[in-house]
């Protein structure tokens, strides 16, 4: 009987285990323990069969752990608008710190001496508001404690503008999303491309998240894949600043409120303004958008490698035929997207354009993606698409002599050269706003004069 006694405390053992911590590792051990003890698991089975209902159901009900008790009532999500009040006045024992590359929230605080319990509320109640699983290096917490070590109150902050907050309050928490203030400045930023746009700007201390932004302001007009050297760019545009505990930290640029951006050929402008409430756009001094149906180029690439022409060598044929297409050289597996709005037509091997993409769009027009080596994700023919959603990755199938995309243009059936597209703008600014588009633009037309001293002003000045 002791030695039966002892097997009976080995799998209850197991099973408490397995209840507590819910990992497989207890499971497998349960399951093993009944593999090796047939016979006296069925006797078990058998004389514990009226209790089997109850059994059951206190192993399946969630674990009750001491500090979990008071997380029984409804989680109430506050208004994301201002951070909850402050900690009480009442002495916490405090733990904090910061997410490093590895590390979940779990095993950090596990090795600050967190109970188990006290993480697994965390992380429970904290769910409504906030997945854990997206935790990333550089989140910040801090957490604070009663003198049983039960958790009072939790906060969590991201990088970004993201904060939480769990807080007890009487016999259950509340979980709170909110952001803290963010200050607007609006600043003038001006220089000269030596490389390219993105180098400069990053030149200039700034997150290069603004030339990516700027150039999405041109991308009808200007192919920054060939930006030259002397290249100049001027912007007004917004810093966005985080304020709290009296403390302020840049985070990053918000709207570009005016850009230009010149070269040898020619000269761009824009400003931004609103048509309708939460509704604008980028328009030149005439009040036309810079909005075209087609984007310069479908792609970011190192290189064109051949033009359009009628009487091309081909590289690989050794023979001269009309090359009706644009070859942009790009390393393998970078992006390519659609100049346009458009539908699939053709996703498939297209001849010795290999894996090649068909787009139709308005107007009569026809796009060609040809030598990918992989197409996007879902991308099925018949599918509405918009303009620069990646269609497929640059590759080198079909005849071709190294990674590149073929890029061409049929309008109305024929191909046309795609350099020399002129396709219509989006709509102007409407003719009852037109004053006040005229007070927007001269607000900014001298501010981006690059003979102008470097401007920095509350939004209200400019």
């Amino acid at each position: 009987m002791s030695w039966m006694r002892e097997q009976l405390e080995a799998l209850a053992r197991a099973v408490v285990a397995l209840r507590r911590s819910q990992s497989f590792v207890a499971l497998v051990r349960a399951r093993a323990w009944t593999r090796r003890h047939p016979l006296i698991t069925g006797t078990l089975l058998f004389a514990m069969l009226p209790a089997l209902g109850y059994g059951l159901g206190w192993l399946l009900a969630p674990a009750q752990h001491p500090a979990a008790e008071v997380a029984a009532a409804p989680l109430v999500e506050a208004s994301p608008v201002a951070e909850p009040q402050a900690p009480p006045d009442e002495p916490l024992d405090v733990v904090e710190g910061v997410l490093r590359s590895g590390e979940t929230l779990s095993s950090r605080l596990r090795e600050q001496g967190v109970s188990d319990a006290v993480i697994d509320t965390i992380v429970t109640q904290m769910r409504p508001v906030f997945d854990f699983r997206y935790a990333r290096p550089g989140d910040r917490y801090w957490l604070g404690r009663d003198q049983n070590r039960a958790p009072v109150l939790f906060r969590y902050a991201r990088p970004t503008v993201e904060r939480y907050v769990l807080r007890r309050e009487g016999d259950g928490f509340v979980a709170t999303r909110f952001e803290p203030g963010i200050e607007l400045r609006v600043v003038r930023l001006d220089g000269v491309v030596s490389t390219s746009l993105y180098d400069a700007i990053g030149a200039l201390g700034e997150n290069p998240q603004l030339s990516l932004d700027f150039a999405q302001i041109f991308a009808w007009d200007v192919d920054f894949a060939r930006a030259l050297p002397g290249d100049e760019f001027s912007m007004v545009y917004e810093r966005r600043f985080l304020i709290e505990d009296e403390r302020e930290a840049y985070i990053g640029p918000g709207r570009i409120l005016a850009a230009r951006y010149s070269n040898a050929r020619d000269d761009h402008a824009a400003v931004y303004f609103e048509t309708s409430e939460s509704r604008g756009g980028y328009y030149r001094r005439d009040g036309s958008s810079v909005e075209r149906q087609f984007l310069r180029a479908p792609l970011k690439y190192s290189r064109i490698s051949s033009r359009y022409s009628l009487n091309r060598l081909h590289p690989v044929m050794k023979v001269r035929r009309p090359h009706p297409a644009i070859d942009y050289a790009a390393p393998r597996g970078t992006p390519v997207w659609s100049v346009a709005d458009g539908r699939v037509i053709f996703r498939g091997v297209l001849g010795g354009l290999g894996k090649t993409v068909k787009v139709r769009h308005t107007n009569g027009y026809v796009t060609y993606y040809g030598h990918l080596s992989r197409f996007a994700r879902g991308l099925q023919p018949g599918e509405r698409i918009l303009q620069q959603q990646v269609l497929g990755y640059v590759g080198a199938t079909g005849i071709a002599t190294g990674p590149h995309l073929d890029y061409r243009v049929k309008h109305h059936g024929r191909y046309v050269n795609p350099a020399e597209i002129e396709t219509p703008a989006g709509d102007p600014i409407p003719e009852p706003l037109r004053a006040r588009f005229e007070v927007t633009w001269s607000r900014y037309s001298e501010t981006l004069d690059p003979a102008d001293p470097l401007r920095v002003a509350t939004q209200e000045a400019l």
